[in-house]
């Protein structure tokens, strides 16, 4: 008896032993896809972190060379908080992966600088005062500062994506280039996740058909107009596009607050407003491309369309080829001014002068008959409101777009500063203040705007 009772303890004790490795086994097994998964998200968010504060640290950058160009309280009012708004979020993405290094409180110490005196000329021009040479000298300053912090960030972002370096070297990637390349202190990288921080993005001169202020209005051009027929908007469909009517597959109708039908064939969307029969979009996945033509005969080809779709008196503003399509700006204009908020996009294949895509959501929203008050500010008083180290090229006046959903008719001044870079000063012929100001820029592809 005692035998197989030892035996038996033998047996139940091993049993014991091998579940408890068991166990230990599926812990160990659980604790490393744990940890796996934590360093994947972790592998992530620092990504996203990176990228995020190349973005805030473009923001700085754009804000602090407008700000040499200020010459009114308003327009320096607006970039401050912009660049405090930036600022702050580049501190808190600093302090995500803040290792106590001492070289993080050069860069905390550059954006708090940057964001006080911002706020100290916006107080200057606030009690009257006006910006000394001085003042724009140590704006400048600031602002290169900015562009070799900006340009370090992104050079970094492109070799992360690149798989070039790790995150665990980026600092010391960042601390080289900066040292070598841009005589700065080492930096550290990141940024919360916020759409703020993509705001900056260069555009097309006042292009944004989905902005807020536009999907959330009412269009006074479509309010009084009749209906049409579903077939009736095939028929201007199938003619706007160039496709067989008989090809055209009706789909479900847009129901945003440009209600339109929608009509489909072989990867082209066509869509004809309800009301007033109005060409809303025209979306195409056709190749562009070897590029065969030139970018004038594209903007010629885009502007005979417009004429075909019944859209009159639209001058061609900027334009921009990507992938060989030619994507160029429209704005209605009358009596010589150009009404900025009534635009239409239209892209055109290098390849064979085709109409690849077609966007007239802002026009048909914003586009209505406009009474302004006579011009209280004169062009020789809107003049001498344009910043001292700009040199003006042109002027014209233009009805622009504010971000509240209104519209200032304006003096718009083409501008060049002491570098070569072109600007584009606003001026309110109401007040005489800076409604906006756009830096242009240039580049192979044609003209953005910051």
């Amino acid at each position: 008896m005692t035998g197989i009772k030892y035996k038996r303890l033998r047996v139940r004790f091993a049993s014991y032993i091998i579940a408890a490795i068991l166990v230990l086994g599926v812990w160990g097994i659980t604790q490393t896809v744990k940890a796996a998964s934590y360093s994947r998200q972790l592998s992530i968010d620092r990504q996203r972190a990176v990228s995020s504060l190349a973005s805030y640290l473009d923001s700085v950058e754009t804000d602090l060379r407008k700000m040499q160009y200020v010459n009114t309280e308003t327009m320096a009012s607006g970039l401050a908080l912009s660049l405090s708004r930036s600022s702050a979020g580049a501190k808190s993405c600093l302090s995500q992966l803040a290792t106590g290094e001492t070289e993080l409180y050069n860069i905390y110490k550059f954006l708090s600088q940057a964001g006080d005196y911002v706020r100290s000329v916006d107080k200057k021009l606030i009690s009257g005062g006006s910006l000394s040479d001085e003042d724009r000298e140590q704006i400048k300053a600031l602002y290169e500062y900015s562009v070799s912090l900006s340009d370090t960030a992104s050079y970094v972002e492109e070799l992360m994506y690149a798989g070039e370096i790790e995150f665990e070297d980026t600092v010391s990637t960042l601390s080289m280039i900066s040292e070598e390349e841009s005589g700065l202190i080492s930096f550290y990288d990141t940024v919360s996740d916020t759409e703020e921080s993509f705001s900056d993005y260069p555009t097309l001169i006042y292009d944004g058909p989905y902005s807020d202020n536009i999907t959330s209005k009412t269009s006074e051009l479509l309010e009084n107009e009749s209906e049409i027929t579903a077939e009736e908007a095939k028929e201007l469909a199938a003619e706007y596009s160039g496709i067989d009517k008989n090809r055209l597959l009706q789909q479900e109708n847009e129901s945003s607050n440009i209600q339109s039908y929608v009509f489909y064939n072989d990867g082209t969307t066509v869509a004809v407003t309800v009301k007033g029969g109005y060409l809303h979009y025209i979306l195409s996945d056709k190749y562009a491309g070897e590029e065969k033509i030139t970018e004038e005969t594209a903007a010629e080809k885009a502007k005979e369309f417009l004429e075909k779709a019944g859209y009159s008196s639209m001058t061609e503003s900027y334009y921009f080829d990507e992938d060989g399509i030619c994507t160029v700006n429209f704005a209605y204009t009358e009596n010589d001014i150009i009404f900025y908020p009534d635009l239409i996009k239209v892209s055109v294949s290098l390849n064979d002068g085709s109409i690849v895509s077609f966007d007239a959501a802002s026009y048909l929203m914003n586009h209505t008959e406009r009474e302004f008050s006579a011009a209280a500010v004169t062009l020789a008083q809107a003049r001498n409101a344009v910043a001292d180290n700009l040199n003006i090229e042109g002027v014209k006046q233009a009805v622009i777009p504010l971000d509240d959903g209104t519209e200032k008719l304006t003096y718009e001044f083409l501008c060049s500063d002491e570098d070569g870079n072109d600007v584009l000063v606003y001026i309110d012929t109401e007040t005489g203040l800076e409604a906006d100001i756009l830096l242009l820029l240039y580049s192979d592809g044609g003209t953005l705007t910051k």
